[in-house]
């Protein structure tokens, strides 16, 4: 009876520990890798080891260009790290996507900002949540960033990934897309004596120019270079957004807008008069004017990719080319002797993710690799 007694304590005792446990998880929110480091023991080699691979990847030299799809492999009993620098614009949205469940394969997923060229902050500026397999970031400072991927190490699983960045506010001419943008942020004008801050979307007189984001108007008016416009307030605290040479208005300050709703109509006036119709839209900031292209621009959609996964391979050729992206005009790391045995990581388009004695690694095209038992 006692030895009984004994056990339920013992069952009382770890019932009441995992409770406490999932009531400190809805106040501090633990990410996937946190949970995930949970499992491990932190005082035996298995964490220093994971410790050691997660910190070599997350300085590795490889970048990826965006959009991208990946096609990987989890690996029980081990720990396979994907890691990339991308380079990401204020007012994109980030996104990462897989194909496979969290309750068929658990990711942790972090991203960190490069503080310098070289320098990636300690911890991440965002992570993904237990349960889930995917990402969204709104990028509010243009600049390099890497992303780092955790697959659970319990099981082998196939799994894929699409990496992409969104507009985070919508087109702001009904109708048109990014073919109608045809002056840039930057573009000289007055002859040298000032930069075009803003973009210009051109289209017929009378189209709709439309709220790209919701929010209030805090100004209208037919005044200056800008003629008859319209400004939009992104929240009490947000950035402002500008429309200019409208032919009409119609929408009056202080008026509370939904994304999609008109506020007006292209035109030329201002100093647009002897110009096709067009929308000027600018985006303004605490900070200033800030370049509105990649708050609008349309992006690639692409779709998960199904390549078939071998996970040991050799080089075929006497000089082997390993490279930091997955294109030929990316830097080289350095050339692999033939039948230097390679790990496969990961394969984006015809190009293999590789690790080479369990710390270097890059990208090589899939001509110059082959399977080995």
């Amino acid at each position: 009876m006692k030895f009984n007694s004994n056990i339920l304590l013992l069952f009382l005792f770890l019932a009441s520990c995992k409770h406490v446990q999932k009531v400190s998880d809805v106040i501090t929110k633990p990410s996937a890798r946190e949970v995930f480091e949970r499992t491990l023991d932190h005082n035996d080699s298995l964490f220093k080891r994971y410790e050691e691979t997660y910190t070599s990847a997350k300085h590795n030299k490889m970048k990826l260009e965006l959009p991208s799809a990946l096609n990987s492999k989890s690996e029980a009993l081990d720990f396979r790290v994907l890691a990339y620098s991308l380079n990401l614009e204020q007012g994109e949205r980030f996104k990462i996507e897989s194909n496979i469940t969290a309750d068929s394969l658990q990711l942790a997923i972090d991203l960190f900002a490069f503080e310098n060229d070289s320098v990636i902050s300690v911890k991440p500026i965002i992570s993904n949540e237990p349960k889930t397999n995917g990402l969204e970031f709104d990028v509010t400072k243009t600049g390099s960033y890497k992303i780092v991927i955790l697959p659970d190490r319990n099981n082998s699983s196939n799994f894929g990934l699409k990496l992409f960045t969104e507009p985070t506010f919508e087109f702001p001419v009904s109708g048109k897309d990014n073919k109608a943008i045809q002056s840039f942020w930057g573009a000289s004008r007055g002859g040298g004596s000032r930069s075009h801050k803003g973009i210009d979307i051109f289209a017929k007189r009378g189209t709709p120019v439309v709220a790209a984001t919701d929010g209030f108007i805090s100004n209208t008016g037919n005044r200056g270079l800008g003629g008859k416009q319209i400004w939009l307030r992104d929240g009490i605290f947000g950035q402002s957004l500008y429309y200019a040479h409208l032919d009409s208005i119609a929408i009056s300050s202080g008026k509370g807008v939904k994304v999609g709703d008109t506020l007006g109509f292209v035109g030329n006036t201002g100093n647009a008069k002897t110009t096709s119709p067009h929308l000027h839209f600018g985006i303004y900031t605490k900070g200033g004017a800030v370049d509105p292209l990649p708050f609008v621009k349309l992006t690639e959609r692409i779709e998960f990719e199904n390549h078939s996964l071998f996970t040991k391979g050799e080089t075929r050729l006497r000089k082997n080319e390993l490279r930091i992206g997955a294109a030929v005009k990316t830097d080289k790391l350095q050339d692999l002797e033939s039948k230097t045995q390679v790990e496969i990581l990961e394969k984006t388009e015809r190009w293999f993710h590789l690790r080479v004695n369990d710390s270097l690694q890059g990208f090589m095209h899939e001509s110059l690799v082959k399977e080995i038992e």
